[in-house]
């Protein structure tokens, strides 16, 4: 950039990440919640994905006023949502390394853009097992761009001190890295295993864990919240 130069318009995405338990709990609290943080990019674990998934992501995208991207039932829950502000461009799923007696995994890619700005959100819920987790992370890793601002939103299933998760900084961010607010579980909170990460050199801003009574009803896991700034 030339001396002098104004520096580039940046727009600011809001994304959402959170485990809804199979909408087992109080969906009306759930949506809103989702509504009250005015997302452009909402990104679940375990929604539905058995018994009429599509229709119910459907409802469950209108109740907070959101439109289904991707995932759901063929992506092993995990479903991306998104305002109308934000233009799809390409979406994937993209399977994990399967583990006998587990269920299997994978993730959500998705590359949008928002007013002209564009960016990757990848969705995931790694599994339940530490060698599971370790088969996992190469591969996400390998589904993330390296040429646009790309946020990793999931459940990580393990706290920021293990194999999984110091595997993911490697390549990202831990954009929740300074606050130790615990994310499971909404009733006896004690680990931080939901996560936000983010390309390097993305700027982050407002990280929050939402913890309301609410919160408490919808899941037993509580909601992340994070702005990440895009260059158009």
């Amino acid at each position: 950039m030339a001396a002098g130069a104004p520096a580039a318009p940046r727009v600011w995405l809001r994304v959402l990440n959170w485990n809804v338990r199979g909408l087992r709990d109080d969906v009306d609290a759930l949506a809103r919640t989702i509504r009250g943080t005015a997302p452009h990019v909402v990104v679940l674990q375990e929604a539905p994905r058995v018994l009429r998934w599509r229709a119910r992501a459907a409802q469950l995208a209108r109740r907070c006023g959101l439109v289904v991207v991707r995932g759901g039932g063929d992506a092993s829950g995990n479903l991306v949502l998104a305002s109308l502000a934000v233009t799809v461009r390409e979406t994937a799923v993209v399977r994990l390394p399967f583990t006998r007696f587990q269920h299997p995994r994978a993730a959500v890619v998705v590359r949008g853009a928002l007013a002209g700005a564009p960016f990757t959100v990848v969705g995931v819920h790694l599994g339940l097992t530490g060698p599971e987790r370790a088969a996992h992370v190469p591969v996400l890793l390998d589904a993330v761009p390296g040429d646009e601002p790309t946020v990793v939103a999931g459940d990580v299933n393990e706290t920021a001190d293990g194999p999984a998760w110091r595997a993911l900084t490697e390549r990202l961010v831990d954009v929740g890295a300074d606050d130790p607010t615990p994310t499971f579980s909404t009733r006896s909170p004690r680990r931080r295993i939901d996560a936000l990460f983010v390309s390097p050199g993305v700027p982050a801003r407002g990280y929050q864990v939402l913890d309301t009574p609410e919160v408490t009803r919808a899941s037993d896991h509580r909601p992340l919240v994070a702005e990440f700034g895009l260059t158009r």
